[in-house]
C-alpha cells in the first residue's frame, strides 16, 4: 500500500505546512489509492501504522535556506543510510525511529522549505500564498515517483492517473 505521512505542529506557523498540504491533497490522493496519515507531532503512532511492504512518503517541514515553498526530495533508502544531516524540524522523530528499528521502507522524504517558524496557528503569508503551487508540485512528484516505481519495480498497486 502507498501511504503519505504528514508531520508538523499546527501551532508553529510554517511547521504545519506538510499538514496543510496533505489535507488539501487528501481527496485526490485517496482516489489514487494513497492512504493519507495526518500525523502532526505524533510520529510514533504514524510509525506503527506502517507495514513493512508499504511505499511511504514522509511529508515534513524543511529548513535549508533555500527558496521558501521549494520541495526537497530524498529516497528513504538514502536518508536511512546517512547520519542525521538533514535540516528537518522533525528529523529526530520519524526517520530516526525507522533507523532505530532497522526499518527498510521504500519511499521518499518530501521536505517543504519553510519561511518562518514561530508561535501561531497560521502559515506565514509567504507559504500561504504559495500553498496551491506547493500542493501541485507535491501531487505531481508523487504521481511521477509512483509511475516510475510501477514501471521499474512493478510493486506498487496503482490506479490510472
Amino acid at each position: 500500500m502507498v501511504k503519505l505521512v504528514a508531520i508538523g505542529n499546527r501551532f508553529m506557523k510554517d511547521d504545519a505546512i506538510a499538514i496543510r498540504a496533505a489535507e488539501i491533497l487528501e481527496d485526490h490522493l485517496k482516489c489514487q489509492d494513497i492512504h493519507v496519515i495526518i500525523g502532526e507531532t505524533d510520529f510514533q503512532s504514524c510509525f506503527y501504522l506502517l507495514d513493512k511492504d508499504d511505499f511511504v512518503f514522509i511529508l515534513d517541514a524543511f529548513s535549508s535556506g533555500a527558496e521558501p515553498g521549494s520541495i526537497h526530495m530524498f529516497r528513504l533508502e538514502d536518508v536511512m543510510s546517512q547520519p542525521s544531516l538533514f535540516s528537518m524540524h522533525h528529523d529526530l522523530s520519524m526517520v530516526e525511529l525507522m533507523k532505530l528499528y532497522g526499518s527498510q521502507f521504500k519511499g521518499y522524504l518530501l521536505g517543504i522549505e519553510v519561511f518562518e517558524i514561530g508561535f501561531d496557528q497560521e502559515l506565514s503569508t509567504v507559504l500561504r500564498d504559495k500553498l496551491p503551487r506547493i500542493c501541485r508540485v507535491i501531487e505531481c512528484a508523487i504521481k511521477k515517483i509512483i509511475s516510475e516505481e510501477v514501471t521499474y519495480a512493478g510493486k506498487i498497486p496503482l490506479r490510472e492517473f
